[in-house]
């Protein structure tokens, strides 16, 4: 049986293998993270803590990004996916064991949230430099699409499982979850069977002056216009559009009048949106296609982030939570897809480290910063401010930037191609 254009890419083992790891392996990070900022903020009732939190999620990604970035371009990727998968049932695991004894505090937790996101930016950093080795240039962005649908989308499975044993049971049944989801993970990437084309340069020993092959990256990236547009525009998409998280519990019960249960079923929501909007988008093969829909989402993302801070009701917000998780997590496969396709792979791993550092520190700094601020300047005008600057600096960048335009524009037909045309 053909497979269906749009999932196209599951057609090949080893991407299909990845893909469910990928899966398994987000769906415990959102369960973390539902689990996490509910428990910290049930017991210091403090939205700064919070951020905290989710900064110490996201920060390993700035503080240790260069060092993966380096280490996924000279070692075998899918062993270090392995290990860090591994790691992180072990993390989880170990968070578990200790709510369930009961000596468990806000500082555990977010100790424990900054190993995961050490873990997790190595998982992320080899998941997307593994994926061109598994699929043909022509149908890469269908693969980061079905990636992104459940990169981004985990936030449904995994908070649809969180949710209810949140609400039930505890946060102890969500740990031993994301344990056992992180295990499952591991036990997919291992089944893998490809082995990558030998890399010169990863021979090369990971000693002596480790800032030269970091250096050597970055100076790749500014080169390259491209990648350097493209890196900027997921920055500000993350710092503006997806750093929310730390201002959902204060919002919802502030502003809806509600409690984690309504949270859970949120964030759930915003991860089904994902889903469905990088399932719907997966068969787009033209170049000009993608580049229409890229900027459609782009302002998509920061007008669904001001219509959410409008909200006044949980129905009113699930509404909206999908065409959040559908704008953004479409705009992040997007941008992902026109990264690989323009990077060689003896730069793979390090451009796609720097993008990956400057997602997930915007969200870190965003998350705290927006967090520290909740009493001062109120979860629903933080959306509305942040949200609306991102669609005018999408709108500015499109007047001023050449290559952004160039996305969307027909490109130029060959002079013999016209000729012939006019004879």
């Amino acid at each position: 049986m053909k497979t269906p254009k749009m999932f196209a890419s599951l057609g090949i083992r080893d991407f299909r293998f990845l893909w469910l790891s990928t899966a398994m392996a987000n769906s415990g990070q959102y369960a973390f993270t539902v689990a996490a900022s509910w428990l910290i903020f049930s017991l210091s009732n403090s939205t700064a803590l919070v951020g905290a939190a989710v900064f110490a999620t996201m920060i390993p990604g700035v503080l240790f990004g260069p060092v993966i970035g380096v280490m996924v371009d000279r070692f075998d990727r899918k062993r270090l996916l392995s290990i860090a998968l591994l790691c992180n049932a072990c993390n989880t695991g170990c968070l578990a064991i200790l709510s369930g004894l009961g000596v468990i505090n806000p500082f555990v937790v977010i100790t424990s949230a900054f190993f995961l996101g050490v873990f997790f930016n190595l998982q992320m950093t080899c998941t997307n430099a593994i994926m061109p080795d598994l699929i043909p240039k022509q149908s890469l962005f269908n693969a980061t699409a079905l990636q992104g649908s459940v990169q981004h989308g985990a936030g449904f499975l995994g908070s649809a499982l969180a949710s209810p044993l949140l609400v039930w049971v505890g946060p102890v049944a969500v740990f031993t979850l994301c344990c056992l989801l992180y295990t499952a993970a591991c036990v997919q990437s291992q089944s893998i069977s490809f082995r990558p084309a030998i890399r010169t340069y990863s021979a090369a020993p990971l000693s002596g002056n480790l800032f030269h092959p970091i250096l050597e990256g970055i100076r790749y990236i500014r080169q390259t216009p491209v990648l350097n547009l493209l890196i900027v525009m997921v920055g500000l998409h993350c710092l503006l559009t997806m750093a929310y998280t730390s201002l959902l519990p204060q919002f919802i019960r502030d502003d809806l009048a509600a409690d984690g249960g309504i949270y859970g079923t949120l964030m759930m929501l915003i991860g089904l949106g994902a889903i469905i909007g990088n399932l719907s988008t997966a068969s787009i093969s033209t170049p000009r296609g993608q580049g229409i829909l890229y900027l459609t989402m782009a302002v998509a993302s920061g007008l669904s982030l001001f219509a959410l801070g409008f909200t006044y009701t949980p129905v009113l917000a699930f509404i909206v939570g999908l065409t959040v998780g559908a704008s953004q997590a479409v705009f992040m496969a997007i941008n992902l897809s026109f990264l690989l396709q323009r990077t060689s792979d003896e730069y793979r791993g390090r451009v796609a480290s720097v993008n990956f550092i400057l997602a997930s520190g915007a969200m870190a700094f965003g998350n705290f910063l927006y967090g520290s601020l909740s009493q001062m300047i109120p979860p629903k005008m933080n959306m509305l401010t942040t949200g609306g600057s991102f669609v005018i600096l999408v709108v500015l960048m499109l007047i001023f930037s050449p290559t952004l335009r160039s996305f969307y524009q027909k490109p130029a037909q060959p002079k013999e191609n016209q000729m012939s045309s006019v004879m």
